[in-house]
């Protein structure tokens, strides 16, 4: 998938319940109004002690050394009546592809992460997760915060969205400062093109992104308008001005300033792009949270220069209808067929309100209310806070920045990539790629119509 792998990324709610953990409770046994305890009832707590834990397994697309194992590790540690496992699946089509076999199988698959909204919804009308209203002692809603909503399929939530991630830019500061050039904390594509023309050097670009990337302006400028990308009269409405602007202006980084390295270029030499950021090879990289496995990792990524961040651009700077792309996301569902759905829900709670702090490390941004944020930004940041303008890093990713998520259909989402190449190559213009662009998107709209 080429650089693909820096996708993120990319927003879930729930309804909760007051269950027992079955098997857990002595109460029978220890009754007051049994009397003094007989030699039956005092040997009772020491069977229970005894008594096997329930056994779980969660599936996610995160490495386990970058905080799952921890986050289980701790979990274990402070209930020995049920014991979680972590079973990692890559996030991409193959991964989610054996995720979705797993669910159906007799694998053991009790809990599960799912990162992009379309598959989510696949697995929910497949069967593959539980209707979490049964449960009503956590407001997903009052918890995470209007974005949750939006990860509902018939007013239901099937998972909780545990993370807020959002796509945003990562800056050498070093070279912003030598160039006199402030932190952007509001701008466009113009103001992007000028600061990575500014920016570029010998053997240094001035930006570098992967393909999914050049989603973002072009989806956001139309998610307050439809989450679908679809206009009132249900055609597409990627064939628009922005659309032609954002693919003009990338066009023009690459082959009239080149300050960006040509699609072609990237394609054939599949650079590792976080790895060029830290070595100072590019000046700005389009990214995600992911990032931070690489930037915190100044041991095998040694960097001398501190890392700022920005708010992903607009199209245009003045545009009052943006949305960003990302919202809450990290969405962790039950799988119906597990044999122990309040145990998973109790540990699910948990993970969402405090479990996942260990996830903090890798830039996961925790999105319950009653999370404890400051804990999780010393740990972001633990070890390696010299390294960072850590100011403009929170005001990105803790900020209160439009969020929106996406319900384009995978489908147009893949074919999207395949007009970037097109346009990127010179094979098409701006124009003809957001003609294109439609095209497709019309032709999946009227066939989930049939």
């Amino acid at each position: 998938m080429r650089n693909r792998k820096w996708m993120s990324l990319g927003l879930a709610g729930l309804v909760a319940v007051p269950l027992a953990l079955a098997g857990c409770s002595t109460k029978g046994d220890n009754n007051p109004a049994q009397g003094t305890a007989s030699p039956a009832v005092s040997a009772a707590p020491s069977a229970a002690a005894n008594k096997e834990p329930v056994k779980l397994t969660m599936w996610g697309g995160v490495p386990p050394e970058s905080g799952p194992q921890a986050v289980v590790d701790n979990w274990n540690k402070e209930n020995p009546d049920i014991q979680v496992e972590y079973v990692r699946f890559v996030n991409d089509d193959a991964g989610n592809l054996k995720l979705d076999t797993a669910l159906i199988s007799s694998q053991p698959v009790d809990m599960y992460m799912s990162y992009d909204y379309s598959l989510y919804e696949k697995r929910i009308k497949a069967g593959n997760a539980l209707d979490l209203s049964k449960f009503t002692d956590y407001n997903v809603d009052d918890k995470m915060g209007t974005g949750a909503s939006l990860w509902k399929v018939d007013n239901k939530y099937y998972g909780v969205p545990t993370q807020k991630g959002m796509s945003f830019v990562w800056l050498n500061k070093d070279m912003l400062d030598a160039k006199g050039l402030p932190v952007p904390t509001d701008w466009g594509l113009d103001e992007f093109r000028d600061y990575a023309n500014k920016l570029k050097g010998d053997k240094v670009w001035g930006a570098a992104q992967s393909d999914y990337y050049f989603n973002v302006p072009i989806n956001g400028s139309m998610l307050k308008q439809s989450l679908t990308f679809s206009k009132p009269d249900g055609t597409s409405a990627f064939d628009n001005p922005l659309t032609v602007k954002a693919l003009q202006v990338y066009s023009d980084m690459m082959f009239k300033d080149k300050s960006m390295m040509p699609h072609t270029e990237q394609i054939t030499s599949k650079p590792a792009l976080d790895q060029m950021f830290v070595k100072g090879e590019t000046a700005m990289l389009f990214s995600t949270n992911q990032i931070f496995r690489t930037t915190n990792n100044v041991k095998d990524y040694p960097r001398t220069f501190k890392v700022a961040a920005a708010p992903a651009p607009k199209v245009n700077k003045d545009q009052t209808d943006y949305i960003n792309a990302g919202g809450l996301g990290d969405v962790l569902s039950i799988n119906p067929r597990t044999k122990n759905p309040e145990a998973a829900w109790k540990f699910i709670k948990w993970y969402a309100d405090k479990g996942m702090l260990p996830m903090a490390a890798g830039g996961r941004v925790p999105s319950s209310k009653d999370f404890p944020v400051d804990e999780a930004v010393a740990l972001m940041f633990k070890g390696v806070e010299n390294t960072y303008d850590i100011a403009s890093v929170k005001r990105v990713m803790f900020g209160s920045l439009p969020l929106g998520l996406s319900r384009l259909d995978k489908k147009t989402g893949t074919e999207q990539q395949v007009i970037y190449d097109k346009v990127f190559s010179q094979k098409l213009t701006p124009e003809e790629g957001a003609k294109e662009l439609a095209k497709v998107h019309n032709a999946n709209l009227q066939a989930a119509k049939k």
